[in-house]
């Protein structure tokens, strides 16, 4: 087995660090919708 090289471990590191960028993006906009439509719910019942 070879050992990887930093090319590689550098581009890993580079796809996990823009998938966990993707996901606190995803989490965001979630929870702003969330927010958003449960503000307009309960001003429209009021």
């Amino acid at each position: 087995m070879t050992e990887p090289t930093q090319e590689s471990l550098s581009g890993e590191s580079r796809h996990q660090l823009d998938d966990a960028h993707f996901a606190i993006v995803v989490l965001a906009v979630a929870s702003f919708t969330l927010i958003i439509f449960v503000l307009l719910v309960t001003l429209l019942m009021t």
